[in-house]
């Protein structure tokens, strides 16, 4: 969970993948004003009600309307610093300072880094131009990469490391990581053949899909030195991932099977939603709380006003029995 909220798609992260135009409800001139920080906890949503957006924190199994102008998009845990989307407008909230990330340009899939200190993403010229920045002086981090990236299939490994997969000027067909610092770019991974259409980093690992051909689809799991850690076969379409002590969470399609949740654990994998919620919205994504509890949306009865639900020892339970159209914000 692009990425604007953890929705997922094809193209990308975004969330991460929708792109909506955000108001925020009484804003006022705020480039200069210094603010206090917000306090976030894994989990935590948008609601979306016709235009109107309000941002409520997840604490406890229960979720608390937060008295904020702010309509997040990303959150980093560690700095306690976001992004957000003021009028279409992306700015960032750096230690409390908040700033225009880009004047006039349209960006995807802005990240921050792992320690909340950089930003990367994508400003669209004749293609997907990358730019990384410090948030504190707003200075440009050269990136003086020999591979074009596949569309903003990008993440951040560490405070300093990217990891993208695309294809270098030696027609290598791989993933690659780049330090800011050292303005060096290696090859993780290299690709035996076809292409990757996801990739992520979750849990200090690399999950990304590779398809081999028609119906040779595998999810992989990737260590920071390049090893492959997990292999899944069998897999049709993911929307997104997330893992925790018990598994490895897909949110997706396997070989003749239906859209669900799927957990994977000790080489074995299993779905766990069958009619409970009767319906799974996609496209919001997976999230989860600071325990590791993994949270989706879904309904009973009308999929356009997804509830939200927790799973947990493969127990699925409601969590927010108030439908509306939610979001997830993006956590690293």
């Amino acid at each position: 969970m692009s990425r604007l909220f953890k929705n997922k798609s094809l193209y990308s992260k975004l969330i991460i993948t929708f792109v909506i135009p955000i108001i925020l409800i009484g804003c006022t001139n705020k480039d200069e004003e210094v603010v206090e920080q917000l306090e976030m906890n894994k989990g935590s949503i948008v609601l979306d009600e016709n235009g109107y957006y309000e941002t409520y924190n997840y604490n406890n199994g229960n979720y608390e309307k937060i008295n904020s102008d702010y309509i997040i998009t990303a959150y980093n845990s560690e700095s306690k610093n976001f992004i957000y989307n003021e009028k279409g407008e992306y700015k960032v909230n750096y230690n409390g300072k908040e700033t225009i990330i880009e004047e006039s340009r349209k960006l995807y899939n802005p990240k921050l880094s792992l320690d909340g200190q950089y930003i990367s993403y994508f400003i669209k010229e004749d293609y997907l131009d990358l730019k990384v920045k410090d948030i504190e002086t707003l200075e440009y981090i050269d990136i003086n990469s020999n591979v074009a990236i596949s569309g903003d299939l990008i993440d951040w490994i560490t405070n300093d490391i990217l990891v993208y997969y695309g294809i270098d000027n030696n027609k290598v067909n791989g993933i690659f990581t780049y330090d800011i610092k050292s303005n060096e770019e290696k090859l993780l991974y290299k690709l035996d053949r076809g292409y990757i259409e996801y990739i992520e980093v979750i849990e200090n690992g690399i999950v990304f899909v590779q398809e081999k051909g028609i119906k040779e689809k595998y999810l992989k799991v990737l260590n920071i030195n390049g090893t492959v850690e997990e292999e899944i076969e069998g897999i049709s379409e993911v929307k997104d991932v997330e893992k925790n002590s018990e598994g490895i969470f897909i949110l997706g399609k396997l070989e003749d099977n239906n859209y669900s949740l799927y957990k994977y654990s000790d080489g074995n994998i299993k779905r766990l939603v069958y009619d409970f919620p009767k319906l799974i919205n996609l496209e919001k994504g997976l999230s989860k709380d600071t325990n590791g509890v993994i949270l989706f949306m879904g309904s009973d009865e009308n999929y356009n006003t997804p509830s939200i639900y927790a799973c947990s020892d493969d127990t699925i339970s409601l969590i927010n029995s108030k439908e509306g159209n939610y979001y997830f914000i993006d956590f690293n």
